[in-house]
């Protein structure tokens, strides 16, 4: 443990450092330093780079979505949203280097943010499973991910000059991606880092009698850039740029374009498509030089700019498009003590919004409100206290305060132009404890954890389409949303043998909740609002193994299952009931098997991945009749193939070939179709 905390400065630096190095799993995001995995109270997981690569994963949402007790739901084939814990969308925090992904104008339900990172510029994602509100703020109920990118030392970059050429295609995807990237140590003290990667999508072809999947294609580029300077006093300095852009992605199942699975409503618009914009931009300045108040710290100012915009054709005389501009400042400074067997670690952050939004069918806003204004204020404090070389225990509390200044809202009643000013305030706390039954193998942990959402721009002020033949009015009266969990967990580590086990409980209070007004829009569109009346909970399990039978083959496999019910008004006669959680997660597991010879140069692997039927149906999952089937989404086993071989240090091959049965089938909730045989090679070369 002392080394660890000896390397904790550094690890302020850069999020990580080399896990091929360390015999043990090193994770950072759950308690905000470089903690043994067998040492922190949370359910965590690391997806790096080399499993991106070996499984062939096509989109960040798809590598996160293969963890157990996560299920990736796509309302289209470029809009992916992963359910952790029964929670999606904005009540499930993303950050990339650590700064929040998440904004003010994140809509309730599955989005599509999370698909505007490029997986080839990220490292590897460390998820944390629970809540981790007090470390992160709002939005962290369900899960975490944070994206840690590429370059975050010098040693990262192992010769002077070091370019790569990537290469992924896929015949079910009718999918081309390639990617070049180019390394180069300016100094002994300074390294630069850029990448360029164009992504091209056809049609999806699903499997058995669905076929081709039409207007499901679209296109995408990335850009990212990376210099690190460590300057002699011990001082670091990074500067990092991200671009994503994503032209015309279809959302298929509105549109004619739609095909029917197990009953489901074929869509009736001619058109709906999305452009999405996402820049990031950031300077982080880090040292190990501040005296006796802090032993290392972190500072970092970040510039971020979301653009969104939908074109929508009903017929062919009817057009209309709208669209969302955020720009988002970032201030954040992180630091860090170790005194008397106390890890401290405690800052301050603060994020503003600038919104601006238009709608051709409406003067006054766009889908949220136009000309508006949202800033998020926080403090943390938390202290990790080491009994002995065995048990610790977590204890932290966190203070945000949010704010919301909108000029202009579109009321729902008048159609006159209103303004909304309010601000909201929370105080939250856990307390985790850990215990190394064996240490260095063998841990158990119990958390209790707060966590809160404050309501945002969308849930305040959205006037735009929200599930099937519903449309969202503006709701200006909405307090937080308040949410205490129980968490509980055995972790064991061998050479041969490896397991997690969780249990949790989440106690769900004054959520918010999309109820119907009763009324319905001039296109015949069911109106709904929002209120706080949400009380319910939620629990399940997770499970997963990893066994080495023989030396050259290992087994792998995990098992998850989640339950949960939330008061609701499922109809304008306002009558509180208690309901399944929306596009509540079946039952589902996986199994695989991998050979690895002792040359260690080539693998073969083999999956089987099974999902229960989905029928455990809310009043609005039963209405969403263009997505999920009457009787629920039907149950499916896919079986995967994949392999790959190292022809030399340079040159790396992978091939997958996925749903070899060709199954026809559908993740629930999703719009469309998931792929059916469908094979994807990918080559990876370095000079």
């Amino acid at each position: 443990m002392k080394n660890i905390r000896n390397s904790l400065c550094l690890l302020m630096l850069s999020p990580f450092t080399n896990a091929n190095t360390i015999d043990e799993v090193i994770v950072i995001t759950a308690n905000r330093i470089a903690i043994s995995e067998l040492e922190s109270a949370y359910s965590t997981e690391v997806i790096y780079d080399d499993q991106m690569f070996k499984q062939g994963f096509r989109t960040t949402v798809d590598a996160i979505g293969s963890l157990s007790g996560v299920v990736l739901q796509k309302t289209a084939h470029g809009q992916g949203s992963p359910y952790i814990r029964g929670f999606t969308g904005f009540r499930n925090l993303f950050l990339i280097d650590g700064i929040r992904l998440n904004n003010s104008t994140f809509r309730e339900g599955p989005n599509q943010y999370w698909n505007t990172i490029d997986p080839q510029s990220i490292s590897r994602f460390e998820v944390v499973k629970g809540s981790t509100s007090v470390a992160y703020g709002s939005d962290a109920i369900g899960g975490t991910v944070n994206a840690i990118t590429r370059l975050q030392t010098i040693e990262d970059t192992n010769s002077d000059q070091a370019a790569r050429l990537f290469y992924r295609g896929s015949t079910a995807e009718q999918s081309n991606q390639i990617r070049a990237s180019y390394d180069a140590i300016v100094s002994d003290r300074s390294v630069l880092s850029i990448g360029v990667t164009g992504k091209k999508f056809g049609d999806l072809i699903a499997g058995e009698n669905t076929g081709e999947q039409p207007n499901t294609g679209y296109d995408e580029y990335n850009i990212d850039a990376k210099w690190l300077k460590i300057f002699k006093n011990d001082w670091k300095f990074s500067a990092a740029y991200f671009k994503t852009k994503q032209n015309d992605v279809p959302r298929t199942h509105k549109t004619i374009y739609s095909k029917s699975f197990a009953g489901t409503q074929e869509g009736k618009e001619l058109k709906r498509d999305l452009n999405q914009l996402h820049e990031l931009s950031y300077l982080k300045l880090a040292t190990t030089q501040l005296g006796q108040f802090a032993d290392s710290a972190n500072f970092t100012l970040s510039y971020q700019k979301q653009q969104e915009s939908r074109e929508r054709l009903r017929t062919k005389d009817r057009y209309d498009s709208q669209g969302i501009t955020v720009k988002t400042l970032g201030i954040n400074s992180h630091f860090y003590k170790f005194f008397d067997q106390h890890d401290l670690i405690y800052g301050i952050e603060y994020y503003h919004d600038d919104v601006d939004s238009f709608s051709s069918n409406n003067p006054i806003q766009g889908p949220v409100a136009d000309d508006s204004s949202y800033q998020w204020f926080g403090f943390y404090l938390q202290d990790k206290y080491a009994f002995n070389k065995q048990s610790s225990l977590d204890i932290g509390a966190r203070w945000n305060y949010m704010s919301v200044d909108a000029n202009k809202i579109s009321d729902p009643l008048t159609g006159n132009m209103t303004q909304l000013n309010k601000n909201w305030q929370n105080l939250i706390g856990n307390i985790r404890y850990n215990y190394q039954i064996t240490p260095k193998q063998h841990s158990a942990y119990f958390g209790i954890s707060q966590g809160f959402r404050a309501p945002n721009l969308s849930d305040l002020t959205r006037f735009d389409s929200a599930r099937s033949n519903e449309f969202e009015t503006p709701s200006l009266n909405l307090d937080s949303e308040h949410y205490v969990s129980f968490d509980t967990g055995l972790k064991y580590r061998t050479e041969r043998f490896d397991y997690d086990l969780a249990l949790y409980y989440t106690n769900i209070k004054d959520q918010i909740q999309r109820v119907p007004t009763g009324r319905q829009n001039e296109e015949g569109e069911f109106e709904i609002t929002k209120m706080n009346l949400g009380d319910g909970y939620a629990y399940g399990g997770e499970f997963d193994l990893r066994y080495q039978i023989y030396p050259q083959v290992n087994i792998t496999a995990s098992v998850a299952y989640i339950e949960g019910k939330i008061d609701t008004f499922p109809t304008s006669e306002q009558v509180l009931t208690q309901e399944y959680m929306s596009r509540l997660m079946p039952t589902n597991a996986r199994i695989s098997v991998q050979y690895t010879p002792e040359s260690n140069n080539w693998w073969l692997n083999t999956e089987v991945v099974a999902f229960a039927k989905a029928d455990k149906l809310s009043t609005r999952d039963k209405s969403d009749k263009q997505r999920i089937p009457p009787n629920g989404t039907p149950s499916f086993i896919v079986w995967n193939l994949s392999s790959g071989y190292a022809v030399s240090e340079q040159l790396l091959l992978s091939l997958q070939l996925n749903n070899i049965l060709d199954e026809n089938y559908r993740v629930h909730g999703s719009g469309q179709n998931e792929a059916g045989v469908n094979l994807v090679g990918s080559i990876s070369y370095s000079f």
